[in-house]
């Protein structure tokens, strides 16, 4: 018998959300750029300056996919628990504020990277969202959009899934979660 999955986590860009570079301007796009690869730049004034702007960079292209909301309200509706695990920087919080991803999933269950200090796919991420959420690896459906994440979570056995933004969002976790026993242990049809 199959365990229930009782938490869907979603990786953020590429699965929920999507960047739109193009609207940002030639500076914008710099400050982004450096921001981005701030580790292997030296000039700290230059990455300062650029992570005083990345609230509003961020704000201004990260948008959320036409299906993530359908697919949370969906999940809420299964009383299945919603979680978000990515590796983004602190100034992601703000942009969840204005897209009004609160409603939809609680902040303790948004795992980043920035917080936790170790990136997917090491496995120190993965047993840190295990131990903050308190499932157990094969309650979770792990949606992400790159193959080495999804190769990280599945050796803690987590059930994952690589995930192609191009996809229904809503049609592949209803598959998975009918596959990983939940609508069978809930008789939901």
């Amino acid at each position: 018998m199959c365990n229930q999955i009782k938490t869907v986590a979603f990786d953020l860009g590429g699965v929920l959300a999507y960047q739109d570079l193009d609207l940002l301007t030639e500076e914008e796009l710099m400050l982004f750029r450096v921001y981005m690869n701030r580790n292997d730049i030296l000039d700290k004034e230059l990455i300062d300056y650029a992570h005083k702007r990345m609230i509003e960079i961020y704000l201004k292209i990260y948008k959320l996919t036409s299906e993530a909301i359908l697919t949370f309200e969906m999940l809420n509706d299964l009383k299945i628990r919603l979680s978000i695990w990515t590796n983004n920087i602190q100034e992601i919080d703000n942009w969840f504020e204005e897209v009004h991803l609160y409603q939809y999933i609680k902040r303790e269950n948004i795992i980043n990277s920035f917080y936790i200090g170790v990136d997917k796919p090491n496995l120190a991420f993965y047993l840190r969202a295990l131990e903050l959420l308190g499932d157990m690896p094969q309650e979770i459906l792990f949606l992400d959009d790159h193959l080495e994440n999804v190769e990280g979570a599945k050796r803690l056995e987590i059930n994952s899934k690589i995930y192609n933004i191009d996809d229904s969002l809503s049609e592949v976790v209803q598959f998975e979660i009918k596959k990983g026993g939940y609508y069978e242990n809930n008789s939901v049809r």
